[in-house]
């Protein structure tokens, strides 16, 4: 099983040296996130003149996934880190500009980014802000709730979103987790996503160095940062949810080897293949991307296929598996029942199922593509 569902992905070799199971049930969602940012892993997109790994989208994808088998609540809150470095690197290969500094000072303090960019009620669009960032000065005052955000508590520093007052256009600026004005508060309580250090953040009038902000530019642009934005969380998020479903489905497997059921061999094979597909998919656009191959709109079509194939998979592999688990996958306190449950947190991501399908077909047919979902 593992000799198939593993074909065409690499496992980074820090990663290799982290326990194969996932802590005790003592062991907080902050203790595991830092036993494993305590590695390599927080500085794996960084170029390596800045002290990085230097590993591309295909490298990355590939690390998430193995964190994802190995421990499913911090890998579904340390994808938001890989993605945020990753755009950052993304948006410094097409600039030249000064944020190789921040990206530096990253990997000298293995710092952990917070992707504080979602808000209360949702948008399709990362950059839409309800956050306001007020001109002081040269710098910025922000004021504004993050939620759901992960690694709320853990995060060093938080990559966040505001419009800046009586303009239409967005920021996006590195901010220290300990700035005064950020408080957080408590998890959310949601289906899924348990471990994953997701709170709410407020921040109220907080100060950001000018020297902090990386990016700026029109609200609602589908403009490059965007584009790469949407690329590295599909793949990213893609993968980290493959690993997790892969490690339910080899438990499920083993426990009925030499079976001679021959239904439950075709559910245990539907299951299989679904994760086969997801994963040569997800590889594939990762590849595309880090080479070149789809860019702009076309790019950013393909990855909001990906990203609601995602959650079409999940759905069928959960149906083909759980008449195989039996009533173990509604047990609380098992290990099938658990995975199942983490998998469910794939449905809160954005973009929307709906925004995705009109996007792809807006593209298809020759439309503008739109992150709104009216």
């Amino acid at each position: 099983m593992r000799r198939l569902l593993d074909a065409g992905w690499a496992t980074p070799s820090f990663l290799e040296e982290l326990p194969q199971d996932p802590p005790s049930g003592e062991a907080t969602a902050a203790d595991r996130i830092r036993a494993i940012a305590a590695t390599d892993y927080a500085t794996l997109p960084v170029p390596e003149e800045f002290g990085g790994g230097g590993a591309g989208l295909v490298a990355v994808a590939g690390a998430q996934r193995a964190l994802g088998r190995l421990d499913p609540g911090p890998a579904i809150a340390l994808n938001m880190h890989s993605m945020t470095v990753g755009l950052m690197v993304d948006y410094w290969r097409r600039h030249r500009d000064t944020s190789w500094m921040l990206l530096e000072s990253i990997a000298e303090t293995h710092a952990l980014v917070a992707s504080a960019f979602a808000e209360p009620g949702g948008n399709g669009n990362f950059l839409s802000s309800r956050s306001v960032a007020v001109p002081d000065g040269k710098d910025f005052r922000i004021s504004g709730t993050k939620y759901p955000c992960s690694l709320s508590t853990t995060a060093t520093l938080m990559c966040v979103t505001a419009q800046v007052r009586d303009t239409d256009e967005t920021l996006i600026a590195l901010v220290p987790a300990n700035s005064p004005g950020i408080t957080h508060e408590g998890d959310w309580p949601s289906l899924g996503m348990r471990l994953s250090d997701t709170g709410r953040v407020r921040l109220t009038d907080v100060e950001i160095d000018r020297r902090l902000v990386f990016y700026r530019g029109p609200a609602g642009a589908v403009d490059d940062i965007l584009i790469a934005g949407v690329v590295w969380f599909a793949v990213l998020v893609s993968a980290t949810y493959h690993g997790v479903l892969s490690t339910l489905l080899d438990r499920t497997a083993e426990q009925c080897a030499g079976t001679t059921s021959r239904s439950r061999s075709a559910l245990i094979g539907r299951a299989a293949r679904e994760l086969y597909a997801l994963g040569a998919a997800t590889r594939a656009l990762a590849a595309d991307w880090e080479h070149e191959a789809l860019t702009g709109h076309t790019a950013l079509a393909a990855a909001m296929g990906l990203r609601a194939s995602l959650s079409d998979v999940r759905e069928r592999f959960a149906g083909a598996l759980t008449p195989v688990i039996g009533g173990r996958a509604y047990t609380e306190g098992h290990p099938a029942a658990a995975l199942l449950l983490d998998s469910l947190a794939v449905h809160h991501h954005p973009p929307s199922l709906l925004v995705c399908d009109d996007a792809v077909g807006a593209y298809c047919t020759g439309q503008p593509i739109s992150f709104d979902p009216a």
